[in-house]
């Protein structure tokens, strides 16, 4: 427990060295290392983005997995149980998405199989509970700049930009949108056609007759 609370503390002050029971605990890349420590174990879609700005950073890659995998923390702590931020963070994300390929993706193709770091420092975060697993603050200083604003900027800005720099990984993730939309498509067919057959199977019964009358129904 006390070395993986460490190792995140070497990921999110890239350059430190951490002496830990005679073991160097080092990141040089920060929560690129972070992402590549998850996912040695997964096979990822594509190398893995790494934006860093003002007092944020974030890593960004796709896996094979259904679903969705977030590490995200606030000041140094580690927000398990996520919060605006990561709100701030997924609204974004689709957004960009959306703009750079001007296809207006359904925001479960965009998002599933993802696997992000986010790391963000604002003034004077407000948590929702004692032990600060969720950030409930809005907004990053006091002069009323929103997370949402500073995160829809950025990733507007660094996550558009890569992208254009970088036709190869813009056409992986695009292939993994586009996977992730057929697969969708297919459960859903399949779904509807399972409800079809069973609604025919229960109307035409043949064994079944029409119910006419029910028990203790007055007959005249």
């Amino acid at each position: 427990y006390v070395k993986n609370k460490i190792k995140n503390y070497a990921y999110l002050n890239s350059g430190l060295v951490i002496n830990f029971n005679g073991e160097k605990i080092y990141s040089e890349d920060g929560l690129l290392d972070l992402l590549k420590q998850k996912t040695k174990n997964v096979n990822v879609e594509y190398p893995i983005i790494h934006l860093i700005g003002n007092d944020i950073e974030i890593a960004i890659t796709h896996g094979s997995n259904y679903g969705e995998e977030y590490y995200t923390f606030v000041n140094g702590q580690h927000t398990t149980q996520g919060g605006t931020h990561l709100s701030a963070f997924k609204e974004s994300y689709v957004k960009t998405i959306r703009d750079f390929y001007k296809k207006d993706f359904d925001v479960n193709d965009v998002r599933s199989s993802i696997i992000a770091a986010v790391s963000i420092r604002i003034n004077n975060p407000i948590f929702e509970s004692q032990t600060k697993t969720k950030l409930g603050s809005t907004d990053v200083d006091s002069l009323g700049l929103t997370l949402r604003a500073f995160l829809n900027d950025f990733m507007k800005n660094k996550l558009d930009n890569f992208l254009h720099k970088n036709d190869k990984v813009a056409n992986q993730l695009l292939n993994r949108i586009l996977q992730s939309e057929k697969e969708r498509k297919e459960i859903l067919a399949i779904k509807k056609a399972s409800s079809k057959i069973g609604k025919k199977a229960k109307v035409h019964n043949k064994k079944l007759r029409e119910c006419k009358i029910h028990l203790n129904d007055k007959r005249y």
